[in-house]
């Protein structure tokens, strides 16, 4: 196990800070263009509200999934009420992020068999470029949340990468929920 100084934590967390908000920064373009696509536009039609319940439940769903992550990685970070018989990492923040993953895909696939794809219409472009974005992200919130339940270091430095980690998730719940408000609510 490798010891990290103070120096290298604080490099750590400013690294950290510096990706979520390159992050934030990406996702404000898409989200942006989005809404001046949805403003110019004189129609704005939503097929997959009318769609068949997997897309009826899919937002709540992949909501769920995303604040289960960051509870868990709550947990690792060493906050909260640890459970009993369960190390400080889960893997179940593994799974949240890879159900979410699946999920995405599944109801990708499911839109597309129905004839419903990115070149149809402004707005399935917009729900394909925002869902795969969100996607993308939780999918690299997925193996790091991996990475850090397999490696090897000592509790303090897993439960500083814990809480980096649940900085992340909480921004990826966050992006979510900007996204199922301008897709599905509005």
């Amino acid at each position: 196990m490798i010891a990290l100084t103070d120096r290298d934590s604080r490099a750590a967390s400013a690294g950290m800070w510096l990706f979520l908000a390159s992050i934030v920064m990406f996702y404000g373009a898409l989200y942006s263009g989005v809404i001046l696509l949805r403003t110019g536009s004189a129609t704005w039609d939503t097929p997959w509200r009318a769609a068949e319940w997997p897309m009826a439940l899919d937002h709540w769903f992949r909501t769920l999934w995303i604040g289960f992550a960051v509870m868990q990685s709550r947990r690792l970070s060493g906050e909260g009420v640890p459970v009993a018989g369960l190390p400080r990492y889960s893997w179940l923040v593994v799974l949240a992020g890879a159900f979410f993953v699946m999920r995405s895909v599944y109801v990708a696939g499911w839109l597309a068999n129905q004839g419903l794809v990115p070149s149809v219409s402004v707005p399935l472009a917009c729900w394909y470029v925002l869902t795969g974005a969100v996607a993308l992200l939780v999918l690299g919130g997925t193996v790091a949340a991996l990475w850090v339940a397999v490696e090897h270091v000592t509790p303090s430095q897993r439960a500083r990468r814990g809480a980096m980690l649940q900085r992340y998730w909480a921004l990826m719940l966050a992006l979510w929920l900007l996204t199922v408000m301008e897709l599905y609510l509005a």
